[in-house]
């Protein structure tokens, strides 16, 4: 007996354009399981990103639906804030604060948006640095790091709040895919990447 599990995210027939003749995203039609990471493959100004910015609402589509577990989020009465509070998101340039220490970076969202109290915000931290072999970088500042510390700590900041899904830009390393795979999965969070 097979069990079928709803997706975590849902994009139906989804439309971006820019300008009269700039479709970015055609009926796009995804599922993104639980427990998955699911990549985005293509040439580069295919929409990946777009895709992506869409899904955490920060770009409007222009017409079909963006399901995040079975609610349309697109719907213009939706919060768009409580929205992104579910999915976290890694950019292209990591946006880490240059000046917050990589622990303040990690527990500034789970402490400030969520109510997380400061010490589980930052022992939840600690685990994740563990899990991404950081451990010894939670007082490093993000310019003391290499670019591949960078995205691993934006990788932490994204699941520090226990998003139901993730998104990333420009996950080249297939070390980098690892430890996504590796700590979303424990976390239950499903991940898209472009």
């Amino acid at each position: 007996m097979t069990t079928t599990t709803a997706p975590v995210l849902r994009l139906e027939n989804v439309r971006k354009t820019f300008g009269r003749d700039g479709v970015v995203l055609r009926d796009v039609n995804l599922d993104v399981a639980p427990h998955t990471v699911t990549a985005l493959i293509g040439a580069s100004g295919s929409g990946k990103s777009t895709l992506l910015r869409c899904s955490n609402l920060l770009e409007e589509i222009d017409d079909g639906a963006i399901l995040l577990d079975g609610e349309d989020i697109t719907d213009p009465r939706v919060d768009a804030d409580a929205v992104r509070r579910r999915i976290g998101v890694v950019f292209q340039a990591y946006n880490l604060f240059p000046h917050m220490t990589v622990l303040e970076n990690i527990t500034l969202a789970p402490h400030r948006v969520h109510g997380t109290p400061r010490a589980r915000a930052a022992q939840q931290a600690r685990d994740l640095l563990e899990r991404l072999g950081l451990a010894d970088k939670a007082g490093a500042y993000p310019d003391r790091l290499s670019g591949g510390q960078q995205q691993r700590v934006a990788i932490a900041r994204a699941l520090a709040v226990r998003p139901r899904s993730s998104c990333s830009t420009r996950s080249r390393l297939r070390s980098t895919r690892s430890w996504w795979a590796r700590c979303s999965m424990s976390y239950g969070t499903s991940r898209a990447t472009a």
